[in-house]
């Protein structure tokens, strides 16, 4: 006799379908800039972001029951599963990428491409640290990704870039607040009692992120 697979579910028609009812979501989001959108799409519909397989097995039932018959072999099921949170972070971030990336006006490059390389190493980058235990703020992860655009940089540098982009607070980002929030940022705490550096200063004192 021929065994049923051990988690039937999640087929390539299932993971069709979930893409096709987020994009529709994608598209009418009202926090994602519209420059953006049809490339966070490309990217959601050809390489599956922000999605993933979940593998579940039935609940015990406190009288003993089954609430679910599978065939001999049979232990769960799987399902595409959209991270919801993945999404969130996309249209957090979605307006500060395009800020910024307009706002250093790289030459030659597409402020929308270099936006959505931004957010992606932001969501790649939150998946890791989740699965350290580990987790940083909004504000933190835009002055990230502010930095990855703007590349290697002096501690006044920085804080004209924040203070120019208005939108990390009313408040003008002195060196001071600048430096506090590197520092913050120079050791995040892990789950294990360890700790990572996010950003790093080089001996000519410009500051950057590391490994991101």
């Amino acid at each position: 006799m021929r065994m049923a697979e051990e988690y039937p579910g999640g087929t390539r028609e299932e993971k069709l379908a979930v893409i096709s009812q987020h994009k529709k979501k994608l598209e009418g989001s009202t926090n994602i800039p519209e420059a953006l959108k049809p490339l966070i799409i490309e990217e959601f519909e050809s390489h599956g972001w922000f999605l993933e397989l979940v593998h579940r097995r039935p609940s015990p039932d406190p009288l003993g029951r089954r609430s679910t018959q599978f065939q001999t072999g049979q232990i769960g099921w799987k399902f595409w599963a959209i991270r919801n949170d993945s999404l969130k972070f996309v249209e957090i971030l979605g307006a500060t990428a395009m800020a910024v990336t307009t706002f250093v006006a790289v030459v030659g490059s597409s402020p929308a491409v270099l936006a959505v390389g931004l957010i992606f190493a932001a969501v790649t980058l939150a998946d890791r640290l989740k699965s350290k235990g580990a987790s940083l703020t909004d504000e933190q992860y835009k002055i990230l990704i502010a930095m990855k655009a703007a590349g290697p940089s002096t501690l006044t540098r920085l804080a004209e870039l924040l203070s120019g982009l208005h939108i990390y607070g009313q408040n003008v980002w002195t060196e001071d607040r600048t430096l506090a929030a590197l520092n913050l940022l120079k050791s995040v705490h892990l789950g294990d009692g360890t700790t990572e550096a996010l950003v790093t200063q080089a001996a000519d004192g410009r500051w950057a992120t590391n490994g991101i």
